[in-house]
């Protein structure tokens, strides 16, 4: 039997946040203590499913580091019904669909993306996974090899490393002090012995008390909830709730801390102020709480901070990782190292002040269909038995209830200790006296003036068609929206010209600083403000209120800048290699010239005729664009090879291949390559070749050209080995694995259609016509650009097996532009670099990429 949430649950309130108007949604709880959720979104292509567990990192037992971690790569080894390894994985690749988990703290989610009419198997797999794991002692055996590789892999992201300090605040007989990440040294025993704990832990934890299931997609929504009740009738049960958690902190204190490898002198620094909160006091002020993050964010704390320091960014955050329920602000500041007593002077103490005014409320949660399933599910399994506490939270927030958390270099004094399982380095912080009156709250700068301005005019009866409004060497400007199904009554402004490309990473962070207290206060006035920056020249994107859209639009203008002042040289990436690597695809020189002049469009509530006055003020503020000789200079050819920075003990390698056009069909049949190649490419990079952990082949764009990346990464084998490997892989199975039959590439298709068809909101499709308006070139109008993706859509359907077979040949055979990137750890041997066998006469010399 379905049990209803009651009409005044707290997350039956907060339920329809972060959805489209117009669409349905519902909690249930069934009789076997599973708690469900729903939610209907017509324009939704793809199907969510959500499954999380109340089980994390911290309920592991003490001599088995990584148990939580390692049942969460088990779940995907083989089932009950589907007990080959791998089978998983591939009906996912078949339904052109993705999935991916996460293990925290106190949850662990698996998450799924599937066409609509794959509802019913994905949940019946979705369950058979959570529910009956074949946890095969042999297979967990080469599981661990790969959590061991992941563990390395990790030392070089600075985020394992904060976890690491973060636990210096925590009691010593607390599990949240000790690394969770598991490797060989913590999750040691024999094969079968570790099977056998795996399992008495999956039978623990995994039982439907504990458990939530989350379904979005367009499917009805009484049909959304029949499928979940019936699937998740089916898990184990007798679990019960889990007990409260114990209170992991010391007493309040600061401290530093930085990875191994110490930033750079002028690479700037992070500094993290954490008020912890009892779980029971954070449930029973989680509406307060979310006003006051939303005050702390509104940007004047920014512009506040920016008059005295060079602060990047300002995060406020109710969930921050490793902490428990807490509030946090995270500020990223550039070199100098910053004044620390004026700016805890002035953070400590801003919620206590921020209390003590009338909280606004929240501006409207932005729409993201990824993550509402996952937010909801997560929160609905972690949902305790145990009443809230209604304990007032000003004492909670007071300055000397504030941990400091502060990233930086060690200096030269005795009081640093390293951790020895992670290498971190970490000392105590002698946070420095308040001066009088140095905390107080006034003279905060005045709010930012997105003024309202008059109405705008109404729209003349003969009002404009979609279409060019004006086009002239110094503007190409558009008009019109898509025929969205559900008015927004907001306006869209996108602008973009042309920039030098070589400091466009160094150019874009600039704008982020300048524009941080404007994009809050847009924010929090329910406006967005986007900047960015790529091959193709730098663009904005505004959305939001039409009377208050244009000041906005003219700030963010004025803030930007081509003066190279504030310049600092790039510290490494740091993180996953394969991530930085894929970020290339995305970053790369694009082919063909860049727009030179200015380029706008807008559309929705606004006048044609002021839309042309309003773009010629935008370009009388924008400096003159960089010229196209400039721009192209900076371009690299596409064969060829380059180095990353070294940013790590391991090796990783990744072939870059180019679309031979960027028309729709160069666009879908390199898609369509990726979903064929990338499960048998990660299974034999690591089941075959033994490389590590990560292993993929990815689909993206720069500048609307199309690129797929094959990447390794490795802690043990060389680049040589990896580049062969990917070699020998695309002689041998490139054009094979391009064949499916007719049943596979119509599935195939279906899973395209799930991920790149229709637009599932009106800022997705806003999103797509702007960047087909930026890759135009030419007098003529684009034909189908208010609609882009029915052109697009046609010309998927056209695609047959021969398309991919022939462009799966001239991949293995090497005739589509391609280029190479490595990365070596900071000391390689130099046989190694020298061993590999390079297409041209002399190897590469080692870059470093901006």
């Amino acid at each position: 039997m379905n049990e209803a949430v009651s009409a005044d649950d707290p997350e039956e309130a907060l339920l329809e946040a972060g959805l489209p108007p117009g669409s349905r949604c519902a909690i249930r709880r069934l009789s076997n203590g599973l708690r469900i959720v729903a939610a209907e979104v017509t324009e939704a292509r793809q199907l969510r499913l959500v499954g999380a567990v109340s089980v994390g990192y911290l309920d592991e037992p003490a001599d088995c580091r990584g148990l939580a971690h390692l049942l969460e790569h088990g779940l995907f080894l083989g089932s009950a019904r589907a007990p080959a390894e791998g089978e998983f994985a591939a009906w996912i690749g078949e339904q052109g669909g993705r999935y991916n988990a996460h293990t925290d703290e106190s949850v662990t989610d698996v998450h799924l993306h599937l066409p609509p009419e794959a509802a019913d198997e994905g949940l019946q797999r979705l369950i058979d996974l959570l529910g009956q794991p074949r946890l095969d002692a042999e297979r967990l055996a080469r599981e661990v090899a790969v959590l061991d590789a992941e563990f390395r892999a990790r030392l070089a992201d600075p985020a394992l490393h904060r976890l690491a300090a973060l636990g210096r605040f925590f009691r010593p007989d607390h599990p949240a002090r000790l690394c969770h990440a598991g490797h060989r040294g913590t999750l040691g025993g024999t094969p079968r012995a570790l099977a056998a704990r795996l399992a008495a832990f999956h039978r623990r934890h995994y039982r439907s008390e504990r458990m939530a299931l989350a379904m979005l997609g367009p499917l009805p929504l009484e049909e959304q909830l029949a499928l979940l009740a019936r699937h998740g009738a089916r898990l184990p049960s007798g679990g019960g709730a889990q007990p409260p958690r114990v209170w992991r902190w010391r007493d309040p204190a600061a401290l530093a801390w930085c990875p191994p490898t110490p930033p750079p002198p002028d690479g700037g620094t992070l500094l993290e102020l954490i008020w912890p909160l009892p779980d029971a006091v954070a449930r029973a002020g989680q509406r307060q709480l979310t006003a006051l993050a939303a005050r702390l964010a509104d940007g004047q704390l920014a512009a506040r901070l920016q008059a005295t320091t060079k602060l990047q960014d300002l995060a406020v955050d109710l969930a921050p990782e490793g902490t428990g329920a807490a509030l946090a602000m995270r500020l990223s500041l550039e070199a100098p190292v910053p004044d620390l007593a004026a700016l805890l002077a002035v953070c400590r103490q801003a919620p206590g002040h921020a209390l003590e005014e009338r909280l606004p409320p929240p501006a409207p949660t932005p729409i993201d269909l990824d993550a509402w399933p996952r937010r909801r599910a997560c929160r609905l399994a972690t949902d305790p038995a145990s009443p809230a506490d209604a304990t007032p939270l000003a004492p909670w927030l007071a300055g000397d209830r504030c941990r400091v958390l502060w990233r930086c270099a060690p200096d030269a004094s005795d009081s640093w200790s390293t951790l020895d399982e992670t290498g971190t380095h970490w000392g105590p912080l002698a946070l420095p006296v308040e001066s009088p009156g140095s905390s107080s709250p006034g003279h905060l700068p005045p709010p930012l003036p997105l003024s309202p301005g008059p109405a705008p005019e109404p729209p003349p009866a003969g009002r404009a068609s979609p279409g060019c409004l004006r086009r002239d060497t110094r503007l190409t400007l558009w008009w019109g929206g898509p025929a969205w199904p559900l008015p927004t009554g907001d306006a869209t402004w996108c602008l973009g010209w042309a920039a030098d490309p070589s400091g466009h990473e160094e150019r874009l962070r600039r704008w982020h600083r300048r524009t941080l207290a404007l994009r809050q206060a847009a924010a929090a006035q329910g406006l967005s403000l986007d900047l960015a920056s790529d091959a193709d020249g730098d663009w904005l994107m505004a959305r939001g209120n039409p009377r208050r859209i244009v000041s906005l639009v003219a700030q963010a203008l004025a803030a930007w800048s081509t003066e190279p002042g504030d310049h600092h040289e790039d510290a490494p990436a740091q993180g996953l290699l394969a991530r930085a690597l894929l970020q290339q695809l995305e970053t790369g020189p694009a082919v063909g010239e860049p727009a030179p002049h200015l380029l706008g469009w807008a559309s929705g509530e606004l006048c044609p005729r002021e839309v042309v006055q309003d773009a010629e003020r935008f370009a009388d503020l924008l400096a003159a664009p960089a010229g196209t000789t400039q721009a192209a200079a900076a371009r690299v050819e596409a064969d060829g090879e380059s180095w990353l920075p070294p940013q790590g003990e391991e090796r990783a390698v990744m072939l870059e291949v180019r679309g031979a056009d960027a028309s729709p069909r160069s666009r879908w049949v390199l898609k369509l390559l990726a979903a064929c190649h990338d499960a048998a490419f990660h299974h034999e990079m690591r089941q075959r070749h033994g490389f590590g952990y990560v292993a993929a082949v990815r689909y993206r764009e720069a500048a609307g050209w199309p690129r797929l990346g094959y990447v390794v990464q490795s802690p043990w084998a060389s680049v040589t080995e990896l580049r062969r490997a990917i070699e020998d892989f695309l002689v041998r199975r490139s054009e094979t694995l391009a064949r499916p039959d007719a049943t596979e590439l119509a599935r195939l298709k279906r899973g395209m259609l799930a991920r790149y068809g229709v637009p599932e909101t009106h800022r997705e499709a806003i999103e797509r016509i702007w960047q087909v308006l930026r890759r135009h070139r030419g007098p003529d109008e684009p034909e189908g650009w208010l609609a882009p993706w029915e052109a697009e859509l046609t010309v998927l359907a056209g695609l047959g097996v021969d398309d991919l077979a022939l462009q799966a040949r001239a991949l293995a055979d090497a005739a589509l532009p391609r280029h190479w990137w490595y990365h070596t750890p900071p000391s390689p041997p130099l046989p190694d670099r020298n061993a590999l066998v390079f297409p041209r006469d002399n190897p590469p010399s080692r870059r470093h990429l901006d």
